[in-house]
């Protein structure tokens, strides 16, 4: 059974951080640390964890964007567990957590390649797409939280 959980220990993030790198920098060729931003120490973070194993399958971030809008970041499943529901439990959890801290709203910086993926969960592009890292872009997307 998969559990949404916070990181607490020191463990738990370095495990947190090592999906992170292997998910969304290491496959692009990015150097360690480049999984990490600024926003980490004013962040919420998540990570599914496989109660069998005690593996952490998944991970995501969540902060305050402006007044009354959160962004979600980082949000990476582990392959052997993709496709399963686990980011959908991860966007929940993400979305829970918004509507407690207030949030009206929630977005995302989606590589062009993942916008369906999140338009399946209400989310809708906004703006034009901009460069991220190489050859990578982006754009903002949003949806109104209830």
């Amino acid at each position: 059974m998969i559990v949404i959980k916070q990181p607490k220990t020191r463990d738990e993030f370095k495990a947190y951080y090592d999906l992170r790198y292997r998910i969304l920098r290491k496959p692009w060729g990015q150097v360690r640390d480049t999984e990490k931003d600024d926003y980490e120490p004013i962040s919420q973070h998540f990570m599914a964890v496989d109660e069998e194993t005690g593996e952490i399958v998944g991970v995501v971030k969540l902060f305050e964007k402006e007044p009354e809008v959160g962004w979600f970041s980082h949000l990476a499943v582990d392959r052997a567990y993709q496709k399963v529901g686990v980011g959908r439990m991860l966007i929940n959890a993400v979305e829970e957590q918004a509507k407690e801290m207030g949030f009206k709203r929630l977005g995302c910086m989606s590589r062009l390649n993942t916008t369906k993926y999140f338009e399946k969960y209400g989310f809708h592009v906004e703006g034009l797409p901009t460069q991220y890292f190489g050859t990578t872009q982006v754009l903002w997307m949003e949806k109104e939280l209830d």
